[in-house]
């Protein structure tokens, strides 16, 4: 963590970051527990939206009813998969006949100018393994999907901003 500390202050002291981004960079950092990831300089790879979150189920249509009397959603994809995707605004709630019913299977941040193959080769210089999903088969909408576990083992997806499944 010294060497992040020394790299951020060096830039600081070159005009290459101004107080507020030294201290914004710090901050996180340290709130990180100095993991390598939080040690790199930002926007390598920078998501702006939750896109989606995909939830184990043990009946998907009955799951799908219930939300949209509840709540109102509406179905906006049925991936091959046979799943159900129920749309909140630029985002969606995804309904799967999956192992571990009443957990999160995983979750997807939204990126503008999503490019997989980037994306990848920025996760791998930060110590982060990822791996691209480009089977059409596994969508209705949208290009590649990346897919990586954060230190806890949940999995993290990254698409395109807006993706509708």
């Amino acid at each position: 963590m010294t060497s992040a500390v020394e790299k951020l202050v060096k830039e600081f002291a070159e005009q290459g970051l101004t107080r507020r981004e030294l201290v914004t960079a710090l901050t996180a950092l340290f709130a990180a527990g100095g993991s390598r990831v939080a040690a790199q300089t930002p926007q390598a790879v920078v998501a702006n939206s939750l896109n989606h979150v995909s939830i184990a189920v043990t009946d998907v249509e009955r799951s799908a009813e219930f939300y949209q009397s509840l709540l109102g959603l509406e179905v906006v994809s049925r991936p091959g998969n046979g799943g159900i995707n129920l749309g909140l605004g630029d985002g969606f709630l995804g309904l799967y006949n999956l192992p571990n019913p009443g957990s999160v299977n995983h979750f997807c941040m939204g990126m503008d100018g999503f490019d997989a193959d980037r994306v990848s080769r920025a996760l791998a210089q930060a110590g982060v393994e990822s791996n691209i999903d480009r089977s059409p088969a596994n969508r209705t909408t949208g290009g590649d999907q990346l897919y990586f576990t954060d230190p806890d083992g949940t999995v993290v997806q990254l698409g395109e901003t807006g993706y509708q499944g």
